[in-house]
């Protein structure tokens, strides 16, 4: 393809990733012809804890993002405890269980309200309707739904201050359970800081309780609910994703991954993970081997190119030379394909009725 023939537009840096990413497009008669998804960071912690006494990496493997610190918090104590052979203790698991839980909450909260609908308050959505209502509610900067949703964040850290001494990056984690013991009075509190959160998200997020959104199962009830629903910032995004279909827009490949979350579940009696592992694909749902996971270095500006590579016998060792090279991220692999991860692809994995409907949906809509 020539200069001629194409446009080359570069997208980004995208706040919805704090900036760490762009997009390279290679445009030809109004089609997207070619796609480059660069990460323009390198991190390299693997480097970084190379040569290092085990237990560092609690310290240093909560330093990948300091959104998520708590996830590279767990994932390094889980990683530890197999190797040294330990069991969690039954409490632990669920206090590691409720800071992991509690970071998850807020951060969905604040994705959806600082990284995602601000950028329905644009000038290019002047002529929808909900257009006023979303920048008074989203506007960056002025919109009222920021705040509101800052200050629940705050109470939800509250809770992380109670169960992990601070927030981000706690070392309260640990291979065993947690460092830090919690007592009777704190439970109570944590309890009423839960009913404020609760109190705010039925306000405003949803303008229903709680119980009515979890019983929704079908894309029939989502329709009901953009049509005549309570007013909330929930029905005004059904709205938006109506008006602009937004059902059409993201689909990538019908394969989802997950390896499952909150190992124990929330009950010291519950021994499975409150979301299991699994693929799901094809509408059914299979066993996760992990032994068929591979990275992949062909596109990265890393060495170790001539095949992928299972984790544990890869490398992360820089190299600008690869022509071939545009991004410091590998590419990972499910028996050589690639895969969506995250919240959705533990839904339909768990076979969440509503997820599966949705998807169900989106291959009729193909």
């Amino acid at each position: 393809m020539t200069q001629k023939e194409a446009t080359r537009l570069v997208v980004g840096p995208f706040n919805r990733v704090e900036g760490d990413l762009e997009v390279r497009l290679d445009v030809a008669d109004g089609h997207v012809r070619a796609a480059f998804v660069n990460a323009p960071l390198f991190r390299g912690i693997e480097r970084v804890l190379e040569g290092r006494t085990p237990m560092d990496a609690l310290v240093i493997a909560p330093r990948i993002c300091g959104i998520c610190s708590v996830s590279q918090s767990h994932a390094a104590a889980l990683a530890l405890a197999g190797l040294m052979g330990v069991e969690p203790a039954a409490n632990g698991r669920v206090a590691t269980n409720l800071i992991l839980a509690t970071e998850n909450l807020a951060d969905h909260l604040t994705h959806f309200h600082l990284f995602f609908m601000p950028d329905f308050a644009r000038p290019d959505y002047a002529t929808y309707p909900w257009h006023d209502h979303v920048t008074r509610r989203f506007a960056a900067m002025r919109g009222t739904a920021a705040r509101a949703m800052l200050q629940t964040r705050a109470l939800l850290l509250h809770i992380m201050g109670i169960l992990a001494g601070r927030w981000p990056h706690t070392l309260a984690i640990q291979p065993g359970g947690v460092s830090r013991g919690v007592e009777a009075q704190e439970c109570i509190r944590m309890l009423t800081i839960l009913s404020a959160v609760r109190a705010a998200l039925e306000d405003g997020l949803f303008g229903a309780r709680l119980e009515e959104i979890a019983a929704l199962t079908d894309m029939e009830d989502l329709e009901r609910w953009r049509a005549a629903g309570p007013e909330g910032d929930f029905r005004l995004f059904l709205r938006i994703a109506h008006d602009l279909e937004l059902a059409r827009s993201g689909r990538s490949y019908d394969r989802f991954i997950t390896y499952g979350a909150y190992p124990g579940g929330l009950s010291p009696h519950d021994g499975q993970r409150l979301w299991p592992a699994g693929v799901f694909a094809q509408g059914r749902v299979t066993a996760l081997d992990i032994a068929t996971v591979a990275e992949d270095h062909a596109a990265s500006y890393m060495t170790d190119r001539a095949r992928p590579n299972a984790p544990f016998d890869g490398s992360t060792v820089p190299d600008l030379h690869n022509p071939a090279g545009y991004s410091w991220c590998k590419a990972p692999r499910l028996s050589g394909q690639p895969c969506e991860t995250g919240a959705l692809a533990r839904q339909l994995v768990a076979g969440h009725p509503l997820a599966r409907a949705w998807w169900r949906a989106m291959v009729a809509m193909s």
